[in-house]
C-alpha cells in the first residue's frame, strides 16, 4: 500500500489487519500494522516527525492514481536501525486506525431540528458519546426545549440515522440572525452499581426531589431557563 503523511510519501506492507464497528455509526472501520523502510536518515528523521504529527489524523492511503482514499491516524510507533553504519537501514512499524470524518446535517432532539453551524462529537473509551452543537432556533422550539426533563432521543442526519438516548444541557442567547442555542448531549447508560457507588444520572434524583416536595415544576423550568441565558453564545470554544 502506498501512503502520505504531509510531504513524505511511501510503500509499506501490511503486517496485521483488523476491523471492528464505529462506536459513532456501526460500520466497520479497519486497524492496521504496516512496515516500511527509510533508506535515508532524511527520511527517517521525516518518518519519525510525521508519526508524532499524525496521532490524529491526517495519513492517507493512496489509490491508483496516487489520490487520497481514506484517512487513517498513527496510534503507536516504532523504529529500527538494521545493520551497522552506514550501510543499515532504518524500519518503521506504525499501528493505525481508520478514521471517519462526519458532518452532522441536522441534531434531531425529540420532536425538534437544529441545523448546526458549529458541531463537535467525541467517543470516549467507554465508547459513550458526547456531542456539542451550536445552532439557530425558533422561539417555539427553545421554548419546547426548556420543557425537556430526562433523556431523550437524539439523532445525527449526515452520521447515523439511528437515534441514541442521550442526556440535555443547553444555553441560548441572541445572535444578528435570531435566537441561537448551544447544546450538549452524552449517552445514558442503565444505572450501575458499583464498589465506588450509585452512576446514574443526576437529573433524576433532581426530579424525584421535585416531585416528593410538590414543587411548582412550572416555575421552576421558567427560572432554570432564565438562568441558561447568556451574552454571547460564540464566546467559547466547544
Amino acid at each position: 500500500m502506498k501512503f502520505r503523511a504531509g510531504g513524505l510519501e511511501f510503500n509499506a506492507s501490511v503486517a496485521e489487519a483488523s476491523q471492528s464497528p464505529s462506536p459513532r455509526t456501526g460500520e466497520m472501520l479497519r486497524s492496521l500494522t504496516i512496515q516500511f523502510r527509510a533508506q535515508k536518515a532524511a527520511m527517517h528523521e521525516q518518518a519519525l516527525d510525521e508519526a508524532e504529527q499524525r496521532q490524529i489524523g491526517g495519513l492517507f492511503s493512496l489509490g491508483e492514481a496516487d489520490e487520497p482514499e481514506e484517512e487513517w491516524r498513527v496510534r503507536a510507533s516504532t523504529s529500527t536501525y538494521v545493520g551497522t553504519e552506514p550501510w543499515g537501514i532504518n524500519h518503521h512499524v506504525w499501528r493505525i486506525e481508520q478514521l471517519e470524518r462526519l458532518a452532522c446535517q441536522r441534531l434531531v432532539l425529540q420532536a425538534i431540528e437544529l441545523e448546526p453551524y458549529d458541531y463537535i462529537e467525541d467517543v470516549t473509551e467507554d465508547e459513550t458519546i458526547r456531542l456539542a452543537a451550536r445552532a439557530l432556533i425558533s422561539a417555539e422550539n427553545l421554548e419546547s426545549l426548556s420543557k425537556i426533563a430526562g433523556p431523550i432521543d437524539v439523532t445525527r442526519v449526515g452520521i447515523s440515522s439511528t437515534p441514541r438516548r442521550m442526556s440535555l444541557q443547553y444555553v441560548w442567547g441572541e445572535r444578528p440572525e435570531g435566537l441561537a442555542v448551544v447544546v450538549r448531549c452524552e449517552d445514558v447508560h442503565e444505572p450501575r452499581l458499583t464498589l465506588r457507588g450509585l452512576a446514574m444520572a443526576p437529573e433524576a434524583d433532581l426530579e424525584d426531589l421535585m416531585t416528593v416536595l410538590g414543587a411548582d415544576v412550572e416555575e421552576l423550568r421558567r427560572h432554570r431557563h432564565a438562568r441558561r441565558r447568556v451574552t454571547d453564545l460564540d464566546a467559547w470554544r466547544l
